[in-house]
């Protein structure tokens, strides 16, 4: 499967032919999302992503939706294509007659049918759920998964991407919706301005959760836990912008801009005053804790505040 793909950060980001990933090519958003992506990675992925590998990790993770399957599943496809590709279709036998983004031999099928990812991704499926009946691959380490599909001579390389395939497919996968009265009454159970309040930490968790402001809204979102960060929450990925005029109880005001220290992330629950001078907001505030005040983010002249709508809120 591939074997001179693999190895070193050289090998990934190596310029090799590749064909598109999927119909609607590589988006703004998907360029925007590997740039966030990027500084958080930790493995062989870091500082290689682009919007072109990010089209392909988004076409898989369609694909493995599209069968109705966990986003474990899609967490074990994208760990292969990590490996075998650096998540790239590559349309040149360059290993053998391996093509595709999950380096598949001519034995998985034609050469069209594994340069279309959405086929190689269905395909890959389908021999992991034959390789673990009833379900038994989600209890499985992730890199074993991905060896006994890929039959790889070098086991050892899938696990340690798998938490990198983990961060990438969190970014992709969209949440279940959520109305927006759950997103406020998910809010209310850290206490906001009570003594009982969740205190700040951009380092410790409560429920799961990272307990600052990304985290909280994660929370109140239904996002993955421990919940991406403010910069992945102003992307595509989980968010479109709107005008501050168009904010709903739900929606986010987010200052994505700077260090971890100067980023904040707000939920408004709605306006303070009949001019939409100030509004009330939820929000994991640093010295404080959780938080629920009137704020004027986003209205006053030359901020950085941003009105967005969660994706799946609804």
């Amino acid at each position: 499967m591939g074997m001179s793909l693999l190895g070193t950060p050289a090998a990934v980001a190596a310029p090799l032919p590749t064909a598109p990933c999927g119909d609607g090519g590589v988006t703004a958003g998907d360029t925007e999302l590997a740039v966030t992506l990027n500084g958080l990675l930790t493995m062989k992925m870091r500082g290689y992503l682009d919007g072109y590998r990010v089209s392909c990790a988004r076409t898989v993770v369609a694909a493995v939706r599209a069968r109705g399957l966990p986003r474990e599943a899609a967490v074990v496809a994208i760990t292969t294509a990590i490996v075998e590709t650096g998540v790239r279709n590559i349309n040149r036998e360059v290993d053998h007659d391996s093509l595709g983004v999950f380096q598949q031999r001519a034995t998985w099928g034609s050469p069209a049918q594994r340069l279309d990812v959405a086929w190689a991704t269905s395909a890959f499926l389908d021999k992991m759920l034959r390789k673990y009946p009833d379900g038994s691959w989600r209890t499985a380490v992730v890199g074993d998964v991905c060896q006994r599909v890929q039959v790889s001579k070098y086991p050892e390389r899938y696990q340690p991407q798998a938490a990198d395939g983990q961060m990438i497919v969190s970014a992709l996968w969209p949440a279940d919706g959520v109305p927006r009265a759950q997103v406020i009454a998910r809010a209310k159970t850290w206490k906001p301005a009570t003594a009982q309040r969740v205190p700040y930490s951009q380092t410790k968790q409560y429920g799961g959760y990272r307990a600052d402001g990304s985290g909280y809204v994660s929370m109140t979102l239904g996002l993955a836990k421990p919940g991406p960060i403010t910069t992945v929450l102003a992307t595509g990925a989980h968010t479109r912008p709107i005008k501050m005029t168009e904010l709903l109880q739900g929606d986010l005001v987010i200052d994505p801009v700077g260090g971890n220290t100067a980023r904040q992330v707000v939920v408004f629950d709605r306006w303070a005053d009949a001019k939409r001078t100030s509004y009330w907001a939820y929000q994991q505030r640093s010295g404080y804790g959780t938080d629920h005040r009137v704020v004027k983010h986003g209205l006053t002249t030359g901020t950085q505040f941003r009105a967005y709508r969660p994706l799946t809120v609804r």
